[in-house]
């Protein structure tokens, strides 16, 4: 079965990448009422709210993963994505399967 990578990106109009760390089990909605992309994915976590979204541009999707649109009928309205590595101005994640727990601290996945 193939993965699928995304990159996170906006983080800039949040709260940065500081809150992201490797291994992080977070939150993708589907933001049915932007205004700007159709196919927007928010990218929530439980402590902050919306902390970006899954890049959508040529010029924002990391060279090797995948785009909102690219995932986007793949996914339901909510999946959860696991933090691979933490960049200067992107995160990269890699999809998860929708059977995924999360444990309270919000770092640890079980299947």
């Amino acid at each position: 079965m193939e993965k699928d990578y995304i990159t996170i990106t906006g983080m800039q109009h949040y709260f940065g990448t500081t809150v992201f760390k490797v291994g992080d089990v977070i939150s993708c909605e589907k933001e049915f009422d932007n205004d700007y992309d159709e196919e927007a994915i928010k990218v929530m976590m439980k402590t902050f709210g919306k902390v970006g979204y899954v890049a959508n541009s040529s010029h924002t999707v990391a060279k090797g993963t995948k785009s909102a649109g690219r995932i986007y009928d793949k996914v339901g309205d909510k999946f959860f994505v696991r933090v691979c590595f933490v960049t200067g101005g992107s995160v990269i994640a890699e999809v998860v399967n929708k059977d995924v727990k999360i444990h309270k601290s919000n770092r640890k996945i079980r299947k």
